[in-house]
């Protein structure tokens, strides 16, 4: 009747180590849907119409069109 009781853990070892595959393939998978959400929002560069002899137009010699 004198015994202690330890308080029950909540996983073992064993099922702490068979969820680090689970664990981390679900941050992959979280880090890919928001990354895609995010650019989904984040505006892409591009270049805008402006007349030639504008001085806020690129140089053309600098960047060839393909």
């Amino acid at each position: 009747m004198n015994e202690k009781h330890e308080p029950k853990r909540g996983f073992t070892r064993r099922q702490f180590l068979k969820g680090v595959p689970l664990g981390i393939a679900g941050a992959a998978a979280l880090t890919v849907v928001s990354s895609r959400f995010v650019s989904a929002f984040v505006r892409r560069k591009r270049m805008s119409d402006l007349p030639q002899d504008s001085i806020f137009a690129p140089d053309r010699n600098r960047y060839p069109e393909a």
